[in-house]
């Protein structure tokens, strides 16, 4: 779920970059294991449930959530609030986020991850639409119960919303995981970011590093590329 869409501060048919959370703004490649592993929550049963497609994600995020709260380790929101806090933004993200919003990037978040870090990274960065898992409580209960904004599959279905709602001249997508396929095709360009899947494809880059500068940079590589491409 992301912030309302309003127009405020974009320019009309602003290029958008689409930027996974996970491993690409934060250096923990998945802030939802990160939790499981930190509260001795084990549910790789679940997860290859998923993986090989015997459940389908909403699936996956319900069972997820009542192994939490069955399990009795992952009750409290404060608790796992307090886990996703300690995960670090990635090296270079700050400066590199403002250099692509300067340069006249909108940047969007597309995570498969939990929306509660989500919102505290969209906020440090300052990048007004996010999209991310939602995990629903009451008070700081929480229940057996989510929202799964992000199909990590089918991050496609987001860049469409956005895509149909801004009208962007062009679009790039960043990702590290073979599950961004979806993001990549649906863009006109994307970066590839220390994946350990390789996309031999005219419009993309794989691209390693440890700064977040280096994407920025095939960012403005890019945007370089289409004005040139628009100009004949």
């Amino acid at each position: 779920m992301g912030k309302p869409l309003s127009s405020h501060g974009h320019t009309d048919n602003a290029p958008m970059i689409f930027l996974d959370m996970d491993g690409v703004l934060t250096v923990e490649i998945s802030s939802w294991n990160m939790v499981n592993i930190v509260l001795g929550i084990d549910n790789m049963k679940n997860y290859e449930s998923y993986k090989a497609g015997k459940i389908n994600y909403d699936q996956f995020l319900r069972m997820d959530l009542e192994n939490w709260v069955n399990s009795g380790k992952a009750v409290s929101a404060r608790k796992v609030k307090q886990v996703l806090d300690n995960i670090e933004l990635f090296p270079g993200v700050k400066e590199g986020c403002r250099t692509l919003t300067g340069e006249g990037y909108i940047p969007v978040i597309v995570s498969g991850g939990l929306r509660w870090l989500a919102e505290r990274v969209a906020h440090e960065l300052g990048i007004e639409h996010y999209f991310a898992n939602l995990i629903m409580s009451q008070g700081d209960r929480i229940l057996p119960s989510g929202v799964a904004i992000v199909d990590p599959r089918n991050k496609w279905k987001i860049v469409e919303h956005m895509k149909n709602q801004y009208k962007p001249r062009f679009t790039v997508s960043v990702g590290d995981s073979p599950d961004d396929m979806s993001m990549f095709t649906s863009t006109d360009y994307f970066i590839s970011f220390n994946n350990s899947t390789k996309f031999n494809m005219p419009n993309g880059y794989d691209i390693e590093g440890d700064n977040f500068m280096i994407i920025v940079q095939k960012a403005l590589e890019i945007k370089r590329k289409q004005d040139e491409t628009e100009k004949h």
